[in-house]
């Protein structure tokens, strides 16, 4: 799952979560450059490391004229897993996010094979429970927290237990058993870095 996607399942809960005639978040996101941090772990080992471990293995036995388009390909996908990244959010799009509506468009778009319901809110906090069903990686039940600490920065976690198939569950470096079963867990943060993104174009 990406660090996009994570942020807007804090968002999408605590709309969800409101009273049907407050279906907007509060408060809304600052515009402008933010800083996002998250990590995701199968069964305790670092999945963006392993993927990077499985991808300089396969580019050593590439031609030198496919290396260079294979590795940039790769890394975006590793990064999709983990890291550090910077996202520059325009005021329409803040103003966007606010709407659960909208939220949830968007998060079923970027996250298709899993589905998310908010279990409990309180303040800034919404517990939330989901299952993610997916035939090329993992399936399985989750639980985790979204904490939307102020405009400015938000914090979050899950983690579940289920199995991982295809090309994820036979990745070298990681340690699955031959059921394939796996314990996820996923944590991220995100913080206002200025108003300016500065070279940081919108997505």
């Amino acid at each position: 799952m990406t660090t996009h996607a994570s942020f807007l399942i804090a968002a999408t809960l605590v709309a969800l979560a409101a009273p049907a005639a407050a279906q907007t978040l509060s408060p809304a996101p600052e515009p402008g450059l933010w800083e996002t941090q998250s990590k995701l772990t199968v069964n305790g080992q670092d999945l963006a490391a392993a993927m990077q471990a499985a991808m300089a293995a396969a580019l050593k036995e590439m031609p030198p004229d496919q290396r260079a388009m294979a590795e940039q390909m790769m890394k975006a996908q590793a990064a999709a897993f983990g890291g550090t990244r910077q996202e520059c959010l325009t005021a329409a799009e803040a103003a966007r996010r606010i709407d659960a509506r909208t939220i949830l468009a968007d998060l079923q778009e970027d996250s298709p094979q899993c589905r998310y319901e908010p279990v409990k809110v309180s303040g800034g906090t919404v517990a939330f429970k989901g299952r993610c069903t997916d035939p090329d990686g993992f399936t399985g039940d989750v639980t985790g927290e979204m904490n939307m600490t102020s405009a400015k920065a938000w914090t979050g976690r899950w983690s579940g237990t289920g199995r991982m198939a295809g090309d994820m569950g036979s990745m070298p470096g990681l340690k699955i058993g031959a059921d394939g079963r796996v314990q996820m867990a996923w944590a991220g943060s995100g913080r206002w870095v200025a108003a300016s993104c500065g070279n940081v174009r919108p997505q």
